[in-house]
């Protein structure tokens, strides 16, 4: 991934020395600095929706559907005539 002039940096205390272990040798693996796979890490993390922010899109981008509960589950009870 591509650095932008602005990007910013990051430093995190108190990382325990088997998850730093762990993660030494998964970016030494893959050929990459440690750095560099936090940083990839970071990117794929940010670039992946959350479940909240994946319903909030949803609520804010469709029409409300205008079912009740009732509607839903008359519906479900049908279907399994």
């Amino acid at each position: 991934m591509s650095e932008s002039a602005d990007g910013g940096i990051v430093q995190v205390r108190d990382v325990d020395p088997a998850t730093l272990a762990v993660l030494r040798e998964r970016a030494r693996s893959l050929g990459q600095s440690l750095s560099g796979y936090l940083r990839d890490l970071m990117d794929a993390d940010a670039a992946t929706e959350t479940n909240a922010e994946v319903i909030a899109r949803l609520a804010r981008d469709r029409e409300p559907v205008g079912l009740t509960m009732d509607d839903i589950l008359a519906a479900r009870d049908e279907g399994r005539r």
